[in-house]
């Protein structure tokens, strides 16, 4: 089990459907060592796909192995006033509770908009069509990562039900990664309580993006064929490519 990168899975654990060794996903990969990159290289992982900003990677930056093809695609738009999803810096010690939950209105904001003409995702569903042995990721690997998985669940037919499920796994990361830190902190259980509950994905929250596709498009296959390319042959060439017979 690997612990490092945190919030990191094989696509395969969600849905065995999918074989394993070939799509991963997990949150930033910061401080590995020599040994933790072994483990990704011998897992067959050869691509790295960081969906962070440019503004983001400044922030808190990491070296890739050299033996990785690294590619930083954000899947944000400045032009919608969305860059980044880090909304703690927005808090401090006087924010109320209201305060702290109106501050990631960016983040339900950007689950509307992340499903559309997004180049990231475009280039990743190329990359996936191309190659394979991929790992994605953002900050926490949970909100433009987990929108991602979901989306290519999607379009291997997995059930919603099993899609929900490997969405709300993330939270155990934040529990395990923002809990410690949060009891630490010396805001009080009120904020402490909607600062977890904020930095938490919700059903909700994949909802938004799946009923926004719907309003737009008749169907997940139109979805998929208007903004990746992805027509009945080409699905089913990735399904034989990825996945297993049922």
């Amino acid at each position: 089990m690997i612990t490092n990168p945190s919030n990191f899975r094989d696509l395969h654990d969600c849905y065995d459907f999918i074989e394993a060794g070939h799509l991963y996903r997990s949150a930033l990969p910061r401080n590995l060592t020599k040994q933790d990159w072994d483990k990704l290289y011998n897992l067959g992982i050869r691509y790295i796909i960081d969906f962070r900003s440019e503004f983001e990677r400044k922030e808190d930056s990491y070296e890739c192995d050299q033996r990785f093809q690294h590619y930083n695609w954000s899947a944000l738009k400045p032009e919608t006033g969305i860059d980044d999803f880090y909304f703690p810096r927005l808090i401090t010690k006087k924010s109320t509770k209201e305060e702290v939950y109106n501050s990631a209105w960016f983040i339900r904001k950007g689950y509307k908009i992340m499903p559309f003409d997004n180049l990231a995702y475009k280039q990743l569903f190329q990359l996936i069509k191309e190659k394979d042995g991929i790992l994605f990721h953002c900050g926490s690997g949970k909100d433009r990562t987990g929108l991602f998985a979901a989306l290519l669940l999607k379009l291997f037919d997995c059930d919603e039900k099993t899609i929900y499920a490997d969405y709300l796994y993330s939270n155990k990361s934040v529990e395990k990664d923002l809990m410690p830190r949060l009891v630490q902190s010396d805001f009080t259980d009120e904020i402490k309580e909607m600062l977890l509950y904020v930095c938490s994905v919700h059903e909700e929250l994949l909802k938004s993006s799946f009923d926004e596709i719907l309003k737009r498009y008749s169907s997940f296959d139109e979805y998929f064929e208007k903004e990746y390319a992805i027509d009945k042959e080409v699905k089913e060439n990735l399904i034989k490519k990825y996945c297993h017979e049922k």
